[in-house]
């Protein structure tokens, strides 16, 4: 739920903010959350030598971001389905995957080529469209902050506010694949009413409930905040602290790309990414809230006890081997096998990137069959690369043998 790509074509489509009620990096369901997906998801059964690159690829750095979710697995039950409506079979056939996963040694790629080729099967992922889809990439948005407004710190980061509610429409709904939509619990009536927008908290709408966690001192830095679902936030005391998502107030979201675009702005070649659009702020910073309060999502976070990014799946994101995916088609914890291309650090073009991924995050961008977002770490070729990311890609999901489809 994102860590983004943040392209223009991205940042003008994204349909929530990048992040879910258990997510810290990207968004959930798209504004018709009742409605099923569109998409259709065909899956077609292939040999491991139909993935490009396949034997080339670290397989053994993609083992500890796998045993991350066969944690979260090893809580279930084995009658539980793999996914919310059961698009990876029952946990129960997944039990044999982890163990053998558990038994590579750290560095031992042949082992873990082995280790994976015996315990699943390799289908490519098809929608409408074909097997190409849209593959983008995210990072964790770093912010300089002090607890104590005063100074260059003025831009709040709010904690999430006690009448917020979230209802998982899937609990409900047969056909809601997941979906979720948010709230304010209404006392008066016990009913859950629309919350109030970014512009109505910018001018004061939480004011004396003692939200404010810390105060940044980039106004364009707390936006991306928002966009990516989590930050890291370099205190003025030296000290760091990790934020991750704690929940949002189910507004409709406008990508700030897409507001630019439509104000006739972001015209030349590559200013339509994340770095682009930071300089249109620079060049313009009478205009931030003009701009910002077209989007009426926002965001609440909380401090992380756990130092990393934290995915939909409450796991520690793996730089180059996570990937946020659409839960209505994809069962979170799933090997992927991923062909597409990356920007190349630090210069111009991109470069074929070939890498076995694990499902482990959602966003509200990231929406249909062939839909990946890929993530990159927190450090500055992280930002480099997501900031610029985002163009064709095809994906294979490995299931674990007897996962029929």
């Amino acid at each position: 739920m994102r860590g983004l790509p943040i392209t223009l074509a991205l940042l003008g489509s994204l349909t929530a903010a990048r992040a879910d009620t258990t997510q810290c990096l990207c968004g959930d369901e798209p504004a018709t959350a009742t409605s099923p997906p569109k998409d259709t998801l065909t899956l077609t059964k292939v040999k491991y030598s139909d993935l490009p690159g396949w034997a080339d690829d670290k397989l053994s750095e993609a083992v500890p971001s796998f045993l991350r979710s066969c944690a979260v697995i090893a809580k279930l039950k084995d009658t539980d389905p793999m996914g919310h409506d059961g698009h990876g079979g029952k946990v129960g056939q997944w039990r044999k995957a982890c163990a053998a996963a558990a038994r590579v040694k750290p560095g031992d790629d042949a082992a873990a080529r082995a280790m994976f080729e015996a315990e699943f099967v390799p289908w490519q992922a098809a929608g409408k469209a074909g097997t190409e889809g849209k593959l983008t990439g995210y990072n964790v948005q770093q912010i300089r902050a002090s607890r104590k407004k005063g100074g260059k710190y003025q831009y709040p980061i709010y904690d999430r506010p006690k009448d917020l509610v979230m209802i998982d429409l899937s609990k409900h709904i047969p056909d809601a694949h997941g979906r979720r939509i948010w709230g304010k619990l209404d006392p008066a009536t016990g009913t859950v009413v629309p919350y109030p927008t970014r512009p109505e908290i910018r001018k004061g709408a939480l004011a004396g409930q003692n939200l404010e966690l810390m105060y940044a001192d980039d106004p364009v830095d707390v936006l991306f905040a928002h966009i990516e679902g989590s930050a890291k936030a370099i205190m003025d005391d030296g000290s760091t602290v990790w934020l991750e998502f704690s929940g949002k107030n189910g507004r409709a979201y406008r990508g700030v790309g897409g507001v630019l675009k439509s104000m006739g702005e972001l015209q030349a070649p590559g200013s339509g990414t994340m770095q682009g659009i930071r300089k249109w702020f620079v060049d313009n910073p009478g205009r931030f809230d003009e701009v910002v309060d077209q989007s009426h999502s926002f965001v609440f976070f909380k401090v992380s006890k756990e130092a990393g990014a934290i995915g939909s799946q409450m796991v520690v994101l793996t730089p180059e081997r996570s990937m946020a995916i659409d839960r209505a088609y994809i069962a979170q914890s799933t090997p992927i096998w991923v062909d597409t291309r990356a920007p190349n650090v630090g210069s111009p073009g991109s470069s074929p990137w070939r890498k076995l991924l694990i499902a482990q995050d959602t966003g509200g961008g990231i929406l249909g069959p062939v839909r990946g977002d890929i993530y990159w770490g927190d450090d500055a070729a992280a930002a480099d690369r997501g900031g610029r990311m985002g163009g064709a890609g095809k994906y294979w999901l490995l299931l674990p043998k007897g996962v029929t489809k």
